[in-house]
């Protein structure tokens, strides 16, 4: 079969069979090229090498082109910024390959997995930087640090793992835009394409969408508050505010009018942990301390802790009110793998009692990064991924950079 035939009537079966996909795929633009070995996307355009599509089957046409799809809408095209281009298409595809096959999707022979199965259901993000401890043999502090259970690959599996690494094709490109702007006006498109494509798929009645599609798409429906104004209002709403006559709004005495005042809680010594680990990024550290520099200013609690932690707590400064003052100076020491535990267990080792913990991260952990116990105190994780409900406790905020 002519391979624009096969391409065209895969496109077509799957706006009738898995509407989600279907409807995605015609609104890009899919179309032949010899500039990639296979499939390639990006982030506008799906491109399809004629001698690959020629050597599969139509079935497996459909799998690579959904493949594709994923790319697109996981935003993947804009998030390659400063990492190994190839790093990035092998944790890409693990993560989205999963996906597929847990949809009865077939790809073709050589479609990336992790032959190791250690990596289900990890972030692309947490995927990428264990391949880049086992590409540089370095250990793998990021996910198998002490006490947590995990066990380093074996010697022949790292040598298996490194062979796919050195025998994959980049497909996908970086793209999505440059600019702040532009990389903002590309997101609404894609979350525009997604919830048109959720909206076919549901008037249909056919196909399924996976649970991580899902996820998407009711991040992109819920209402959008900004983030700042419910990272102030969390943190506050632990300090109820009342009207007291104790203290008299002094805006009035001068009117011979005695009228109470708002009065709340004293806020007590309060903990902030700043993730970082290698993958954060200077721009994403700016935005925690900018934060958190605000936050301190607004609550001023009695003390406050600044700790930077990877996969150990690497820094801390203690300060009282007597300090308040631009905390963009502290530095954030690290760059090794993530991990929440330290911080959790240096408050615990030092009989810190504080009124909350916020912990600044770009949230590429997994469940057993976490503590395994909740602490008694309440806690906010800000991050910079949407893994709302991931967190074991806690609230979850994302913060936009």
């Amino acid at each position: 079969m002519d391979s624009q035939l096969k391409v065209s009537r895969a496109v077509t079966n799957l706006a009738f069979s898995e509407p989600f996909f279907g409807s995605c795929l015609l609104q890009l633009a899919v179309q032949p090229s010899e500039l990639v070995p296979t499939m390639g996307t990006d982030g506008f355009n799906v491109f399809w090498n004629d001698d690959f599509v020629a050597g599969i089957t139509e079935e497996e046409t459909r799998g690579v082109l959904a493949h594709e799809v994923l790319h697109v809408i996981f935003k993947h095209c804009a998030m390659m910024e400063g990492k190994d281009p190839k790093l990035c298409n092998v944790a890409m595809d693990w993560a989205i390959n999963l996906i597929l096959r847990e949809a009865h999707f077939r790809l073709p022979e050589g479609a990336l997995f992790d032959p190791s199965k250690k990596t289900a259901g990890w972030a692309w993000e947490e995927i990428y930087r264990y391949l880049d401890n086992i590409q540089k043999d370095q250990p793998d502090v990021f996910k198998y640090t002490p006490g947590n259970g995990g066990v380093q690959p074996s010697e022949d599996m790292k040598q298996k793992i490194k062979e796919q690494i050195s025998n994959s094709e980049e497909h996908v490109q970086k793209g999505g835009g440059q600019s702040a702007s532009e990389r903002e006006e590309y997101g609404a498109k894609i979350d525009d394409m997604v919830i048109k494509a959720s909206n076919a798929a549901g008037s249909s009645g056919k196909g399924s969408i996976p649970g991580d599609i899902k996820r998407r798409i009711k991040d992109i429906r819920e209402p959008k508050i900004h983030w700042a104004e419910l990272l102030h209002k969390e943190v506050k709403s632990k300090y109820p505010m009342d009207f007291t006559f104790r203290k008299p709004n002094r805006k009035f005495l001068g009117d011979d009018l005695y009228l109470p005042s708002m009065d709340g809680e004293e806020v007590g010594p309060i903990v902030i942990g700043f993730d970082s680990s290698g993958s954060v990024t200077e721009e994403e550290t700016r935005a925690f301390i900018g934060e958190a520099n605000s936050i301190i200013n607004d609550i001023k609690p009695s003390c406050v802790y600044l700790m930077s932690a990877d996969y150990r707590v690497a820094n801390v400064e203690k300060y009282g009110q007597d300090a308040w003052f631009d905390y963009s100076t502290f530095e954030t020491v690290g760059g090794g793998g993530t991990s929440f535990q330290p911080v959790f267990q240096y408050v615990e080792e030092h009989q810190i009692e504080p009124d909350q913990l916020i912990y600044f991260s770009d949230m590429c952990v997994s469940r057993h990064d976490y503590p395994s116990k909740a602490p008694l105190y309440p806690v906010i994780f800000v991050g910079t991924r949407n893994t709302k409900g991931n967190n074991p406790f806690g609230t979850y905020i994302k913060l936009e950079v």
